[in-house]
C-alpha cells in the first residue's frame, strides 16, 4: 500500500506543479539569444539629452535613452558615443550587455575630403553661358 501511495503523491505533485515538455526549448525570460543579432550605430545629442540609435534583431530601428527600459526588459544603463550598455537582468547570463558603434563605413563622406571647394560653375552663374552677359 505504500507504493501505491508514493505514486499517488508523485503523479499529484507532478499535476500540480505542470509538466514540461522535454522537447520544447524553455522560455528565454532574459532574451539572451537576441544580444548578438542588434546593432549600436552611434548617438545623437540634442542639449543635454542623448539619444541612442538601435538596430533591434528585426532590423528595425530604435531611438533610446539612458535609463530607458525596452520592450524585452533590458534596460540602458550606459550611452556613450561610442558605446551602449544593458542591463539583461539579475539572474540573466550575461547580465550587462556592450555594444560598440559601428558604421564607420559611410563617416568618410560627411569628413569633407581634401577638396573642399565647390567644383567650377557649381552653385554660381558663369557669365560666358549667361544669355545677357555678352
Amino acid at each position: 500500500m505504500k507504493g501505491r501511495d508514493a505514486v499517488l503523491v508523485a503523479l499529484s505533485l507532478s499535476m500540480l506543479t505542470g509538466m514540461r515538455d522535454p522537447f520544447r526549448q524553455p522560455e528565454d525570460h532574459c532574451h539572451g539569444a537576441e544580444l548578438a543579432q542588434w546593432r549600436f550605430q552611434g548617438m545623437v545629442s540634442r542639449g543635454e539629452r542623448n539619444i541612442g540609435l538601435l538596430q533591434d534583431g528585426q532590423h528595425h530601428w530604435r531611438r533610446v535613452e539612458q535609463h530607458e527600459v525596452l520592450d524585452n526588459g533590458w534596460t540602458i544603463v550606459q550611452l556613450t558615443a561610442q558605446t551602449l550598455t544593458v542591463s539583461t537582468g539579475k539572474e540573466c547570463d550575461p547580465p550587462r550587455w556592450q555594444w560598440q558603434r559601428q558604421g564607420e563605413g559611410n563617416e568618410a563622406m560627411d569628413t569633407g575630403g581634401v577638396d573642399r571647394h565647390p567644383a567650377a560653375g557649381s552653385g554660381r552663374k558663369n557669365p560666358e553661358r549667361d544669355a545677357g552677359g555678352g
